[in-house]
């Protein structure tokens, strides 16, 4: 135990500290589904930090907050989605097939249990996309195993990155915090994409408890699309809109009109089509931003 709380050294979560208050807290439930979703916060925050002495510390806030926003694990089809990019990522860094899954796996992936994980990457197996085992041999935990994708699986892992697939909901980068942008944003813009199928969140939605990193470039990297707002010249909105353009996704910027006429963009993004609002005329902006939407969705 260290000064602060209770230290755990977990092979599957990674190194992490809950505070004295959060393990005797009356709110925490001990059910496998919430354990696997805190399992999959704490890695995902352990993963983002570049220092083992940095590590994440889990407070009766967190806890709250987890059981206040009730989150679920990702779907079965978007755990399989997880896996391929967990391969493909491998192979291209390693240079070589995956050998063996590691204890983080299936947090990472999204999954309850390690079992849950290899059971859909046994299936993946069975459709052709992933090689390397036999199916059976791998839910009976044989472990020589030398997984790579095949040519299939390849092109869904490029598509993905691509932003080539089936996701119909869009991410917004923006700085929090302005209430003209935030009205905006909570009572035009996301009940119009809501309506046209595409549901618009940001990291409010998915993480209150500062847990951001790695769920944001998750978020991203599932999205159809990234909504980018210039107005505050936010730099963060500015990483998120260029790492979302690396990975090939659509992205459409938007900034309040004075602003952009005033000072403009940063010059690298000046000349892209930028998306102008103004607080007094917030229906024509989301009808403009809609439109700009089905065009880069190449809707016909």
């Amino acid at each position: 135990m260290g000064a602060d709380g209770y230290r755990y050294d977990c092979d599957v979560c990674g190194s992490f500290i809950f505070t004295r208050s959060a393990a005797a807290s009356q709110y925490l439930d001990f059910t496998l589904p919430f354990r696997a979703v805190l399992s999959r916060r704490i890695r995902l925050q352990t993963d983002s930090l570049g220092s083992q002495d940095d590590i994440p510390v889990v407070t009766t806030y967190d806890i709250e907050n987890l059981i206040e926003e009730a989150p679920s694990l990702p779907s079965p089809a978007q755990q399989a989605s997880g896996i391929i990019r967990f391969v493909g990522d491998y192979v291209i860094k390693a240079a070589e097939p995956l050998r063996q899954f590691p204890p983080e796996f299936h947090p990472l992936v999204g999954a309850v249990d390690r079992r849950s994980a290899e059971k859909i990457a046994s299936e993946l197996i069975e459709r052709g996309v992933l090689i390397g085992i036999d199916a059976s041999d791998l839910q009976h935990q044989y472990q020589s195993i030398e997984l790579d994708l095949t040519l299939a699986g390849w092109e869904i892992y490029e598509a993905e990155k691509r932003g080539v697939t089936k996701a119909k909901t869009g991410f917004i980068a923006l700085k929090f915090g302005d209430a003209t942008l935030d009205g905006l944003l909570d009572q035009h813009v996301k009940p119009k994409l809501q309506e046209i199928g595409h549901p618009l969140i940001d990291l409010r939605d998915v993480s209150r408890a500062g847990i951001i990193d790695n769920i944001m470039r998750a978020h991203i990297q599932d999205a159809a699309f990234i909504i980018a707002d210039l107005t505050h010249d936010n730099p963060g909105a500015y990483w998120e809109a260029g790492y979302a353009e690396g990975l090939g996704k659509p992205v459409i910027y938007i900034c309040e009109k004075s602003k952009f006429d005033d000072r403009q963009t940063h010059f690298d993004t000046n000349h892209c089509t930028t998306v102008m609002w103004t607080k007094n005329e917030p229906d024509e902006f989301v009808e403009k931003l809609a439109a700009t939407i089905r065009r880069s969705l190449d809707y016909q």
